[in-house]
């Protein structure tokens, strides 16, 4: 019988545990506002860092905050994305609301019915550019043993393989660069790194200064940087 009561008391007490576990993940629940979601699908998500965010779902949550413009997503001003970034917050919370709950929360269809109801007509975005595999990212920093200039510029460049160059991925660029067949301008996220003034620098160097900061810098990307500032 005691085993029964025992029973009966620890089946009561985990029944009473879940229920009250369930009313407070409702009541103290975190509700994600759904503009921060629309305003990262209307961004490139590339994640090139050129806005000072480490990413775009970063960027989107500042930008709903007004802690930053919608002109200070670089890539984007070619593909529209301060016009969709304003109909975002121009439309009333109650509307996005609405058109957040019949998309079924599919944040691509919200954000394309939240356009089409604000009447915004933005760019098309462009076709995302490619990041390299692994096989590919690792086949050009093989490259670059080749050639001491193209390393040394490799190692002011952000290192992120975003692609927004046209290459795939910074060790491609920096080949291309070192060769004279490409400008450093076309580093989107680089433009905030002073890429293309580092590069104009390490180009005005000799081949014996370019190999005495590579030996000091083991050719360390990140001891590159902090040798040519920043």
């Amino acid at each position: 019988m005691i085993i029964i009561y025992s029973t009966v008391i620890l089946g009561i007490l985990g029944l009473a545990s879940g229920l009250f576990l369930a009313f407070a993940a409702s009541k103290f629940a975190v509700k994600e506002d759904p503009r921060i979601k629309l305003a990262e699908a209307a961004l490139p998500g590339i994640n090139c860092g050129a806005c000072g965010f480490p990413g775009c779902s970063g960027f989107a949550k500042a930008y709903i905050e007004g802690k930053v413009s919608k002109e200070s997503c670089i890539p984007g001003k070619r593909s529209g994305v301060p016009a969709k970034l304003e109909a975002i917050t121009k439309t009333p919370e109650e509307k996005i609301i609405t058109i957040w709950e019949e998309s079924g929360g599919d944040t691509e269809k919200a954000l394309q019915n939240l356009l089409s109801a604000s009447g915004a007509t933005p760019k098309a975005a462009p076709k995302k550019p490619m990041r390299p595999s692994p096989e590919e990212a690792a086949k050009y920093k093989d490259m670059l043993k080749g050639s001491e200039l193209a390393t040394l510029i490799y190692g002011v460049l952000p290192n992120i393989d975003c692609g927004l160059c046209g290459h795939p991925g910074c060790a491609a660029f920096a080949l291309k660069l070192a060769s004279n067949e490409e400008k450093p301008e076309k580093c989107v996220p680089g433009a905030r790194q002073n890429v293309p003034e580092k590069v104009a620098k390490i180009k005005k160097m000799s081949s014996d200064e370019i190999k005495k900061i590579l030996e000091e810098t083991a050719g360390d990307p990140k001891k590159i940087k902090e040798k040519l500032g920043g």
